[in-house]
């Protein structure tokens, strides 16, 4: 996972290239030298010329993307009904789709990863990405990409973003810029990068993520129905999910508590599904669950009806041409 390019372009940063035991050995230059302070006397004088140590730099432990569960966490404060996320699996999406539908895909991160990672990222080097928004606030967001990614190589084009290097979080180099407002902070890691756009007042949002993951401090944990969720949509090439507030109105899937999506490449078409989690005590009139989706979600096929306990689930095969992986 480029182990040896990442060590050296963080000893380059951190002034460690060439050093050894953190600067601690002696050279001959070190050595204690004699001077005479009289004709009378042969008595030496010791001086000694002091060595400063450098900070350690940190050693990168293995991470990854998966389970994308580990990473649903909170940089920044979120309000109840606001938690929102897509976990797409490029790697997958390559593997299932024809060979035109993968490039198509690849050439829309391609154009893309300036906006959506904050600088200029290899498509290739990334196999997964997970994005989470607050449907609340406006340019607030953060993503973590899974892959393989030579930090060398990319410190050209943060520099060339306006990022400036800012020490590390754990074994995360971390670069920060702010532009009209907006902070963008960025942990580059071989394993991992993780990019989070949020307001320039906002308080160590890359730390906040870094500890909440090492925690297991998820947001599954504070909102059940999208628990429940994540749990009946497990992994696909593409899954989304999102709280809902239930509704003062009395309609078909206005008490429900998440939705989601869940999308399977089968090389020219896709089969998706679209599930609504219901309190427990729900009714459902298939009819007008199906009429409601049609109307919330154009060009959902409902083909296919399931209900099983909270979960109520509509289901069909698409062409590729007619769905976004965004």
């Amino acid at each position: 996972m480029q182990r040896r390019d990442y060590l050296l372009a963080l000893a380059g940063v951190s002034g460690l290239a060439g050093c050894s035991d953190g600067g601690s050995s002696a050279s001959a230059s070190d050595a204690e030298t004699a001077t005479p302070t009289s004709a009378s006397t042969s008595t030496p004088t010791a001086t000694r010329t002091a060595t400063a140590t450098p900070e350690p730099t940190p050693t990168p432990t293995d991470r990854s993307l998966a389970p994308y569960r580990s990473w649903l966490v909170a940089p920044t404060s979120v309000t109840p009904y606001t938690y929102e996320f897509t976990h797409l699996s490029l790697s997958a999406v390559r593997a299932d789709a024809d060979a035109s539908f993968a490039e198509s895909l690849n050439t829309y991160w391609r154009q893309r990863t300036e906006s959506y990672f904050g600088f200029e990222v290899p498509v290739s080097s990334i196999e997964a990405v997970l994005t989470v928004n607050h449907s609340s606030v406006a340019n607030e967001s953060y993503r973590v990409a899974g892959g393989s990614f030579a930090p060398a190589a990319l410190r050209d084009a943060l520099d060339d973003a306006g990022f400036a290097a800012e020490g590390y979080v754990d074994d995360l180099q971390r670069f920060t810029r702010t532009e009209e407002g907006q902070l963008r902070v960025v942990g580059l890691h071989p394993d991992v990068l993780v990019s989070v756009r949020t307001d320039a007042s906002a308080t160590a949002p890359l730390e906040r993520a870094v500890e909440q993951h090492a925690a297991g401090e998820v947001r599954t944990d504070e909102d059940e129905g999208l628990a429940l969720l994540v749990d009946h949509l497990g992994d696909a090439d593409y899954v989304t999910g999102r709280e809902l507030q239930p509704a003062a109105e009395d309609y078909a899937l206005s008490k429900a508590v998440a939705t989601g999506r869940r999308l399977d490449v089968r090389g020219g078409a896709t089969w998706t599904e679209r599930t609504y989690v219901l309190p427990p005590e729900a009714t459902v009139d298939r009819a007008a669950v199906e009429e409601e989706i049609r109307l919330r979600h154009v060009g959902q096929p409902t083909e296919e009806f399931r209900r099983e306990g909270r979960f109520v689930t509509v289901a069909g095969e698409v062409e590729n041409s007619l769905i976004r992986l965004l």
